[in-house]
This record gives structure tokens, sequence and C-alpha cells, in this order.
């Protein structure tokens, strides 16, 4: 059972070698650096930096009037 598996993997492998290489041809046009880069890079950055701190700004706000509520 394990050799059907892995000679079937083994085929897929092959068949998927063309379609990998015709990402990689496709994928030089996104090589290029162009005034948007910029932009993107910053987006992609403040997404993951700033929304967790904002998410833990929010949480620890919400869980401290949850807190202080229990108190009274």
């Amino acid at each position: 059972m394990l050799k059907i598996f892995v000679r079937t993997g083994f085929a897929l492998s092959l068949f998927l070698v063309p379609i990998q290489a015709s990402y990689a041809v496709d994928s030089y046009r996104f090589l290029h650096v162009h005034i948007d880069t910029l932009w993107f890079i910053f987006l992609f950055l403040l997404c993951i930096i700033f929304v967790p701190f904002i998410l833990m700004a929010v949480l620890t706000w919400h869980y401290a009037e949850k807190k202080s509520d229990s108190e009274e």
C-alpha cells in the first residue's frame, strides 16, 4: 500500500513540474519595483505590526472595564 502512495506521489510530482516552471516564468513580472511597491510594503507592515497592537489595546481596555465592574 505504501508503494502505491509513493508511486502516485512521484507521478503527480512529475506532472506538476511543468506547471511550477510556468509559474516561475510568469512570476518574473512581479519582481519589477515600481512606485506602488512602497505602498504595498507599507500596507503589509501596517497589517502585520499595528493590528496586533490595536487588538491588544482594545482587549486590555475591555478586560479592564470588565474587572472594574466586577469589583464594584
